[in-house]
């Protein structure tokens, strides 16, 4: 192997383990989140290896690593207030899904790019208030 292809090598190597670094994030809730009732929330994985590790991320994180398709990157709704479970009217309609159901819902819409997040979103009332 020449020096150049060695430089090569490694220049890949470097550029790959600087792109594919992520800072995760654990959300901080303000009062206007709750009185809007929801919160988008971002996600990312590795896309080769659908076991590796999730990690949940800020925005512009999440718009950084979408440019990478090293990553799948999904964003949900994900709501904090509101009945916990589904309200019915009197004839038995549904008038409001819950919170559960509704954040259940958000999971699995992105399930085809990550379907473990289920696994790593187990609360469906975090930051329930």
């Amino acid at each position: 192997m020449s020096n150049n292809d060695s430089y090569k090598k490694l220049k890949i190597n470097t550029l790959f383990k600087l792109e594919s670094k992520v800072e995760s994030y654990f959300p901080i809730l303000k009062e206007t989140d709750y009185s809007k009732g929801w919160f988008n929330r971002y996600f990312v994985q590795k896309t080769n290896d659908k076991a590796s590790p999730i990690f949940e991320v800020n925005y512009s994180e999440f718009l950084r690593l979408k440019q990478n398709t090293l990553f799948s990157c999904v964003l949900i709704r994900w709501r904090i207030s509101g009945p916990k479970e589904a309200q019915y009217d009197s004839k038995g309609n549904v008038i409001d899904k819950g919170i559960k159901e509704s954040n259940r819902i958000s999971i699995s819409l992105v399930a085809d790019k990550i379907p473990n997040l289920k696994l790593y979103l187990p609360n469906l009332l975090q930051f329930y208030k």
